[in-house]
């Protein structure tokens, strides 16, 4: 900044006290301007992206908090979905946008996945965004039909390992978590597995229920009510903590395998160059609606975890889960085309 004394020129007697004032009255307004910015944001309402369709869980779980966020703002968050490429058009949009605070990204576990399956992201997620804070978390469940003859994961495992053919896990494509997860399980109990792939989790969850295949990794959101109504059996969740939705369900971690601890998730970032004291303000108003109890509770009943944390945090964390599905793709070779 401009040193306002600077402006002044210099004068061979001393100032006159009308000169002197002014003097200090432009240099306590030029030191104030810059907290009195800082303390203005927001001053109108932010654009949100979400890189998938509308009525999604991101997009719901992305609602649920970003309008209770906008409370604690005083300004609303337009949530604009845009979908497309394995969410790569939406985070490109904003990873090209101004970096004032006012356009912001959703962003899922896909954005360090992308990395590790495909060749040409046009973008990079740690250079490219500002880590601002984690929205939830949205575990999986390991789930079967009715007569499966597998209850717990340690059973999964041995009745692939005695079957001459692998396990056979759905889920609703290609690349997703759900495929992951289910493929870090194979690895991990040294068990074959094979991935049958679908157009959306709902008919694999069918197929599952019918015993079309062994089981799925599905989203607490879309196996709970088959798990609560008895269609289906829950073998475990697939988060290091059980999950508040199912909590009787044991993790996989408990049941033998230390170190699993899988999940989706979607935290708010922005583009690179946001002010820090802009970061914070975002950052205070998402776990200050994480906070809030009718906003736990939604989150809970549509399968998702709260999470509030640090910046510091979320980069780290977001660092920790590019590292473990990049070992996932390369030891069980999965290629996206």
């Amino acid at each position: 900044m401009t040193d306002p004394l600077a402006l002044t020129p210099i004068r061979p007697g001393p100032l006159s006290r009308r000169e002197a004032m002014a003097a200090a009255l432009g240099l306590l307004a030029a030191t104030a301007a810059g907290p009195a910015r800082a303390q203005a944001y927001p001053v109108r309402a932010m654009q949100l992206v979400v890189p998938f369709a509308a009525g999604g869980g991101v997009d719901v779980v992305t609602r649920v908090v970003a309008e209770a966020a906008g409370d604690v703002l005083k300004q609303r968050f337009v949530i604009e979905n845009r979908g497309g490429a394995a969410t790569i058009l939406g985070s490109q949009t904003v990873a090209k946008a101004e970096p004032d605070g006012y356009t912001l990204l959703a962003a899922p576990t896909t954005m360090v996945i992308n990395p590790a399956l495909k060749a040409n992201v046009p973008f990079d997620w740690e250079k490219d965004f500002v880590p601002v804070a984690m929205i939830a978390k949205l575990p999986f469940v390991v789930a079967a039909g009715k007569s499966y003859p597998a209850n717990t994961m340690k059973e999964l495992a041995a009745h692939g390992q005695a079957s001459k053919r692998p396990i056979t896990f759905g889920s609703g494509g290609t690349g997703t978590v759900a495929h992951l997860a289910g493929e870090f399980f194979g690895l991990v109990s040294d068990t074959k597995v094979q991935h049958v792939p679908y157009r959306g989790e709902a008919p694999a969850l069918t197929d599952a229920i019918s015993g079309n295949i062994d089981v799925m990794f599905s989203t607490l959101a879309g196996a709970s009510s088959h798990v609560k109504g008895g269609t289906m059996k829950a073998l475990a969740v697939t988060t290091g903590k059980r999950a508040s939705l199912l909590p009787d369900v044991p993790t996989v971690a408990e049941q033998g395998y230390p170190g699993y601890d899988l999940s989706a998730w979607v935290a708010l970032v922005a583009p690179k160059g946001t002010a820090p004291e802009v970061v914070q303000v975002l950052n205070s108003a998402i776990n200050a609606a994480l906070g809030r109890p009718d906003v736990n509770a939604r989150l809970v009943e549509i399968g998702a975890e709260p999470a509030p944390g640090t910046p510091a945090e979320l980069a780290a964390f977001m660092a920790k889960d590019a590292e473990t599905w990049a070992r996932v793709v390369k030891s069980a070779a999965i290629k996206v085309e």
